[in-house]
């Protein structure tokens, strides 16, 4: 970890119905050895069926999940927007 960062890299762990589990990046290679397995496994401290997850993710991508879930969306020129608000960001 570099001194201008303050935190480790999450990546979350998407379970189909909902569910998130977010863990460290670095923790991804034990991850992918228990899903390869093809078996129900635990992994801090949840016991997760492989064949229910997914994906795995990094943080950007579940922020852009969420906020289109909240009806928002994003422009051409990468601003996000509220539900039936109008881009002016082309007039700038």
């Amino acid at each position: 970890m570099t001194d201008k960062q303050l935190t480790k890299e999450l990546m979350c762990i998407l379970i189909m119905g909902g569910p998130q589990i977010w863990i460290e990046r670095d923790k991804l290679p034990q991850l992918k050895q228990l899903i390869e397995a093809k078996k129900t496994f635990e992994f801090e401290g949840e016991l997760i069926n492989p064949s229910n997850i997914s994906g795995v993710f990094n943080a950007k991508t579940m922020e852009e999940v969420t906020r289109r879930k909240n009806g928002q969306w994003k422009c051409d020129y990468g601003f996000w927007h509220k539900k039936f608000e109008e881009c002016a960001h082309r007039n700038l």
